[in-house]
């Protein structure tokens, strides 16, 4: 069996998506830094105003950190504030299978 993984799965209302994206990816280095492995960013497709994040780390510990980080050096700046039109709600999520599906 392959490594497990944690990811730390973010939803938020935006009030404008692309201003919200260049504020996040301002935060580049700040993921690689405190160990985001990789992300998946997405949008509801129906004038939807949330944001679906997932962020991929190493371990739940990890994932815990990041979102305590998050909730005290990021959403907490002006600059968030500006983009978000809502409190953000973060759940971290072990990964218990990961299977792909060809046709």
């Amino acid at each position: 069996m392959g490594s497990m993984t944690a990811t730390l799965h973010i939803e938020h209302p935006v009030r404008d998506f692309d201003a919200w994206k260049a504020t996040f990816d301002g935060f580049h280095d700040f993921r690689v830094e405190h160990g985001v492995r990789s992300y998946r960013v997405g949008r509801g497709v129906e004038a939807d105003p949330n944001v679906s994040i997932d962020l991929v780390f190493d371990t739940a510990e990890q994932a815990a950190t990041f979102r305590r980080l998050l909730v005290e050096r990021v959403w907490t700046r002006q600059q968030a504030a500006d983009v978000l039109a809502g409190t953000p709600r973060a759940v971290v999520l072990e990964q218990i299978e990961n299977e792909t599906i060809s046709p």
